[in-house]
């Protein structure tokens, strides 16, 4: 079997769930409306920190406020989410809120292909990882993997990191070490979590 296809059902497989996620929120959760508002309505919450981060870059004062005000001070956030988007917003020429779903959702898509791929590895049926892959995306919490949340491209990275950390060869290494930084890049845990080839080697 050549790379290629190797990679080919993984990838298709997590392509069909992100899509299933997105088809699930924008068709019960969202409210009535077009396409694109329906769709603008996974920007929530967190969603505007980033989108100021990207618009305006990292702001505060010092002494720092006691309160949030992100107009005031935005520095709560890793930079690895607002990087990646600001490249879709400048290089595609797409709104932020936009670019912030994009990348929320892409990096979803890899999340969903790490998880067949380890199936895959673990030599997992196809009918438990069909019914594991419905009970994740049927969480009320995986919400956050296609709306404008940092936490898909973190689990991307980590589930990347974890799998390339595990494989032999010199390009494997790159791999984890380039999931390792973005894993890092986007919240606080990845620092620990970058420990994980230590800690197995132990």
């Amino acid at each position: 079997m050549t790379r290629s296809v190797w990679l080919l059902r993984p990838l298709l497989a997590g392509l069909i769930i992100t899509v299933l996620q997105l088809a699930m929120a924008m068709g019960l959760l969202a409210p009535e409306g077009s396409f694109s508002q329906r769709y603008a309505t996974l920007v929530q919450h967190d969603s505007y920190w980033f989108i100021n981060i990207v618009d305006r870059g990292y702001q505060t004062i010092v002494p720092p406020i006691d309160h949030k005000v992100m107009e005031v001070s935005n520095v709560a956030f890793f930079p690895a989410y607002p990087a990646i988007v600001a490249a879709f917003r400048y290089g595609l020429d797409i709104s932020t809120g936009t670019a912030l779903l994009v990348t929320a959702q892409l990096a979803a898509w890899g999340f969903w292909s790490y998880f067949f791929l380890f199936c895959r590895r673990w030599n997992i049926s196809a009918a438990l990882q069909i019914c594991g892959a419905l009970l994740v995306a049927a969480h009320p919490a995986a919400f956050f993997l296609i709306a404008g949340y940092s936490e898909s491209l973190f689990l991307m990275a980590l589930l990347g990191f974890i799998y390339w950390s595990i494989a032999e060869g010199r390009t494997a290494k790159f791999w984890a070490a380039a999931h390792g930084i973005v894993m890092s890049a986007t919240r606080i845990v990845g620092i620990v979590c970058a420990a994980f080839p230590l800690v197995r080697s132990v």
